[in-house]
């Protein structure tokens, strides 16, 4: 783990520059304390506006320590990991699993049921096969694809309750990359309230989560960046942003462009992507405050909802997804 300093306006992820807006001109704008840290496979990026350095780190060191304890719990990566684990197990029942595991699931499903299947946390299996497609740059077989399809069905899973999931499918294998990167950054920033330094801005690589504004301002300045060299400037306050799309992670194979993002009609990346940004709804300080990832109704469900959101916009086409309420996208499309 390393911990460096930044100006306030760089780069937060790939996909977004960061600044603040409606600052009061009486307050002297001071440069956050930035910090970085690896999990999940990307970058952790969190800027703390406090006049505290050292309750700063301390504060960024507890939060970094809560997302290596979800990355333990989620990642597909690692044999001992929770998922991996739930993967791997036959059993004919309930399987219990921790509070954390099951509220993402929880939330997984209800977006799987509201986008039909476009976004769909069985979707391990193609997952697996994608990867190894992209690493060797050639499409798998339609056999496999269809033998990996035929494992895909987020109807075959039940969540009974917080800690307890239950496969109607012995071979169903569950993956959180849709949704875990943006619960987490949502977490973060809980964590860090808790820890007195509620004036923060969080980026898991494509996932962001502010909190309370910098000091004598209204928000958080982000700037999306658009494939076609455009940026669009939003501004968040105790809320989180999602973009998602296939501008920095796809591969060309036989000349067709594929995302990295599975698009479960074909069981391959797909080809018809737009970028889209889904913006969750805002929370009050109050709620901000007591924010807990097991509460559904929670600052941080609402997180992972972006995430998950995003991912099946990306995809969708013209097919109509509803949003929760208080929700927004913003799509590529929709700007030319």
């Amino acid at each position: 783990m390393r911990f460096l300093r930044s100006c306030l306006v760089g780069l937060i992820g790939l996909q977004y520059a960061v600044g603040v807006a409606g600052c009061r001109a009486s307050v002297e704008p001071r440069n956050p304390s930035y910090f970085l840290h690896a999990a999940m496979g990307v970058k952790v990026e969190v800027r703390i506006d406090e006049r505290d350095p050292q309750k700063a780190r301390e504060a960024a060191i507890a939060a970094f320590a809560r997302i290596d304890a979800l990355d333990a719990l989620w990642s597909d990566w690692k044999p001992d990991s929770e998922v991996s684990r739930f993967n791997q197990s036959v059993v004919d029942g309930p399987i219990e699993v921790s509070a954390e595991t099951g509220a993402a699931l929880a939330i997984a499903m209800e977006v799987a049921y509201a986008t039909e299947g476009r976004f769909d946390p069985t979707i391990a299996p193609l997952v697996a096969l994608w990867r190894q497609s992209r690493a060797a740059r050639a499409l798998p077989s339609q056999a496999a694809v269809d033998a990996a399809r035929r494992r895909v069905n987020y109807r075959q899973l039940e969540c009974n309750g917080v800690s307890a999931l239950i496969k109607l499918e012995p071979s169903l294998a569950i993956d959180l990359g849709g949704i875990g990167k943006g619960l987490a950054a949502a977490e973060v920033v809980a964590i860090l309230a808790t820890k007195g330094c509620p004036r923060c801005l969080v980026a898991v690589a494509g996932d962001l989560a502010a909190g309370e504004a910098p000091e004598g301002c209204d928000s958080w300045k982000v700037d999306i960046a658009w494939p076609d060299g455009t940026t669009e400037e939003i501004a968040l306050l105790r809320q989180s942003a999602s973009t998602s799309g296939d501008a920095e992670q796809f591969v060309a194979i036989d000349g067709v462009k594929y995302a990295h993002i599975i698009d479960p009609t074909t069981g391959l990346g797909a080809t018809r992507t737009q970028q889209v940004t889904v913006i969750g709804a805002r929370t009050s300080s109050e709620e901000l405050a007591v924010a807990s990832i097991t509460d559904p109704h929670s600052f941080i469900a609402n997180g992972g909802r972006v995430d998950a959101f995003a991912t099946a916009l990306a995809i969708s086409g013209d097919h109509p997804i509803q949003l929760p309420t208080g929700f927004r996208v913003i799509r590529e499309t929709a700007r030319k």
